[in-house]
């Protein structure tokens, strides 16, 4: 994948830079072998804070660095946190860090190192509380 001009193989620049979907990435439904077009798995059209529904009709969760690394409930599971390996598990697999596969709507993503590093360094420097986000992230 070429980077942006102007930004590091790893950093929080080109983590937005994915979120946004600039940098567009890889990816298909759990199960299926079918890649999706990259604009339909772009992060931010799910886990934009002012996304209110899906397709499932159930908001994605607002991710933003507190809802990463603070130990709570997800997906039905016991409590748990996230930090960059487990995280980068989740988007390659769909499966969080106590073993629980997350929402058939979230896709798996094929991404390296670098990619996925920059998207925890941007997503776990953000703080959608500070942003105005009145019910924080789900």
């Amino acid at each position: 994948m070429a980077l942006l001009p102007g930004v590091a193989a790893v950093s929080v620049k080109r983590g937005e830079a994915i979120y946004q979907g600039k940098e567009p990435l890889r990816g298909r439904i759990r199960g299926q072998v079918d890649p999706l077009p990259a604009e339909a798995i772009r992060c931010v059209n799910c886990h934009n804070p002012a996304s209110k529904d899906r397709l499932s009709g159930r908001p994605a969760p607002r991710i933003d660095g507190a809802w990463l690394t603070e130990t709570r409930q997800r997906h039905g599971g016991p409590p748990s946190s996230y930090n960059q390996a487990s995280f980068c598990k989740l988007l390659r697999s769909g499966t969080d860090p106590v073993y629980v596969l997350v929402a058939r709507e979230m896709p798996i993503y094929e991404m390296d190192d670098d990619q996925c590093g920059s998207l925890w360094m941007f997503l776990s420097a953000t703080d959608l509380h500070v942003k105005g986000d009145a019910n924080g992230p789900h």
